[in-house]
């Protein structure tokens, strides 16, 4: 009988990670137990050298769908208990290492089907997940990731979700944005009445919703990670309407159609760009319009290509089963320069010149988190705005830059960025943690979201110190001031980097 104690790091916590290790080790008649420990999973195995052998292949070679190891530490026990069954633990919060949450994913196939079937209990409920999509970086306050430490700890699970959340064999095992009807998060659709919002009794908000868009009427709809106005693209006078209440004249929307043989009824789409607008982070990707084109002009003015995105939530689904439009204009909700609107209560008074509907639900948005937009050049994947969907996966720079610095894989950096379409990073263990996209911090809004962020993201990551601080070298910046307070607070060297300096390295890294 030998004992392992196994340490994960990577993206194993809420994807479905310690349901997967309890099968694989109950298959091979092995003992011991798995439990979310900080932000990594510990598991002890005990049973013969071919059966562990086994079960290590198995863990590396038959992940979840969502899940990924990025290290994994395998040590010998010595006189350790003799357990009778595997089990699944409670989780601790006492080791820290380099794994992190999953961002939030596209809607899955199977949770697609529940809600397509009228036979199932979740029928055309807005808010269906399981381990293997929905929310997670939006919902979550600290780790390890459980539902407590979620938004959705909001919603007790109803007597059958729970039956479903303790099974360790369900899809939907300590999957903490699982809900149904019954338990779960709700909709409510709201009028805008002279700027006043009236409550609407509606027997089915998004039905309703698609018809008023279908009549010129301009929504804001509060999705995962924040809020979207929303108009039809075939209304010419609805679009120049919305463009006006923005005061935003020329810039394209973004718009989103209900599936891709759609969108190649209007844009050309090579295989990579199929490939990426289907996939489980479902970004913005900038397409050609094609000869067939015939979206109002107003749409996207003066350009030969437009920013296409597929539905990625239940509701957007459930929203394209009420229309045959070939897609609803989908742009981020904010005062130009402020972040995207997460509240009700924001959503309800600071949109009132703006929209003249509102359809919103009661689940908290923790942290907002803008659509992602790519496009490609010579077939390669190039991001415009690294946003939901990737945010937060690191990327993995061990060994990269060690020539210059031995020590570089050890240091806890923060990067903040210059002042205008702001992200800022996390080096952690060699990880670089980018976040999500903040906006121009010239605006005190924009700069309190920042600082928030940061906070956020040295949470789930277990960042409790830095090593170096590095900012822009302009004075003024309010990214350099906030750099020269962190400084202070961490007592580590600040390092100024000049401006264009700062983009010429990065173009050297691409």
């Amino acid at each position: 009988m030998k004992t392992e104690k196994v340490l994960v790091e990577g993206i194993v916590q809420g994807v479905g990670f310690r349901p997967f290790v309890y099968r694989i080790a109950t298959e091979l008649e092995l003992s011991g137990y798995v439990r979310n420990l900080g932000n990594v999973v510990e598991i002890v195995i005990q049973g013969s050298d071919d059966k562990i052998a086994d079960f290590i292949y198995k863990l590396q070679n038959e992940l979840p769908p969502i899940a990924k190891i990025n290290n994994l530490e395998t040590e010998e026990l010595e006189d350790e208990e003799e357990y009778a069954d595997f089990t699944i633990k409670e989780s601790s919060d006492s080791f820290s290492g380099t794994s992190v949450i999953p961002p939030d994913l596209a809607i899955c196939d199977k949770c697609l089907e529940e809600i397509n079937d009228p036979n199932n209990r979740r029928y055309n409920y807005s808010f269906n997940a399981c381990t293997d999509c929905g929310p997670r970086f939006t919902v979550i306050e600290n780790v390890p990731y459980d539902r407590d430490k979620t938004t959705m700890d909001d919603f007790p699970l109803c007597d059958e979700c729970e039956v479903e959340y303790k099974n360790p064999l369900d899809r939907r095992y300590h999957a903490e944005a699982s809900c149904c009807e019954v338990c779960g998060p709700s909709l409510e659709l709201y009028k805008n009445d002279n700027q006043n919002p009236v409550k609407i009794d509606s027997e089915d908000p998004l039905k309703d919703t698609a018809k008023l868009l279908d009549e010129g009427k301009i929504f804001a709809i509060k999705g995962i990670g924040g809020t979207h106005l929303v108009a039809n693209v075939m209304l010419e006078d609805t679009v120049n309407l919305l463009r006006e209440r923005l005061g935003r004249e020329n810039q394209a929307f973004a718009v989103m159609s209900p599936d891709i043989e759609t969108v190649r009824e209007y844009a050309i789409v090579s295989d990579a760009e199929e490939e990426t607008l289907l996939s489980k982070e479902r970004p913005i990707v900038i397409l050609k319009k094609n000869e067939s084109y015939n979206f109002a002009k107003s749409v996207s003015p003066g350009l030969h290509n437009i920013g296409v995105m597929l539905p990625y939530a239940p509701l957007h689904h459930l929203l394209f089963n009420h229309t045959d439009t070939p897609a609803y204009i989908m742009t981020s909700a904010n005062v130009p320069g402020e972040p995207m609107m997460i509240t009700n209560e924001e959503i309800l008074k600071n949109l009132d010149t703006i929209a003249d509907y509102y359809l919103i639900h009661n689940r908290r948005i923790l942290n907002r988190c803008d659509d992602s937009v790519a496009r490609f050049r010579n077939n390669e994947l190039a991001f415009i705005r690294r946003s939901r969907g990737y945010t937060p996966e690191p990327y993995d720079l061990k060994g990269k830059y060690t020539s210059l610095n031995p020590e570089f894989d050890n240091l806890n950096i923060l990067a903040l960025g210059p002042e205008l379409d702001v992200t800022f990073t996390i080096l952690k263990n060699s990880k670089a943690y980018v976040s999500q996209h903040i906006g121009n911090t010239n605006k005190y809004r924009t700069y309190e979201f920042l600082q928030e962020a940061i906070k956020h993201m040295m949470r789930i990551t277990k960042t409790d110190s830095f090593d170096a601080i590095a900012c822009d070298l302009h004075p003024q910046f309010f990214t350099t001031r906030l750099a020269k307070e962190l400084d202070e607070e961490y007592d580590c060297p600040l390092i100024p980097v000049q401006h264009h300096h700062a983009h010429g390295i990065s173009l050297l890294n691409d």
